[in-house]
């Protein structure tokens, strides 16, 4: 199997558990958490594809790594504006100083939660049909 092959399934697994972690902690409350946790999944999500594809590409933002795979991919183009959303989650979520005051576990909502795994699942999905089933 090809080493790049190899490490998009990796990276799959990686992504497909901070998704589930996202959802544990949904259970509890915890929605910052539930959002970076999101972020997360779908960020190893991408990087997964993209290895796929051959390409590594090192960043964060969802936007840049979503901007590489279409020009590969034009399908995921539909998923623009839920990177745009979930990219906001990675750094505000884990950091108070993120705010003018108060944690940053306190400027997160259960809805924005909720979106979260939404977006990053529906992405997942898609991702893993081209990744572990081999289409295109």
């Amino acid at each position: 199997m090809h080493l790049m092959v190899k490490r998009a399934r990796d990276l799959m697994e990686d992504a497909e558990d901070f998704l589930g972690a996202a959802i544990d902690l949904y259970r509890t409350g915890r929605w910052s958490k539930v959002c970076f946790n999101a972020q997360q999944a779908a960020e190893l999500a991408l990087k997964a594809l993209l290895n796929h594809y051959g390409v590594e590409k090192r960043t964060h933002s969802l936007v840049d790594l979503l901007d590489e795979l279409i020009q590969i991919n034009k399908e995921f183009k539909i998923y623009g504006e839920a990177a745009k959303v979930l990219d906001q989650y990675y750094i505000p979520t884990r950091y108070a100083n993120a705010f003018a005051s108060g944690p940053a576990k306190r400027h997160f909502t259960e809805n924005q939660a909720k979106q979260a795994i939404e977006l990053a699942k529906s992405l997942l999905e898609s991702v893993k049909k081209v990744v572990t089933e081999g289409e295109t």
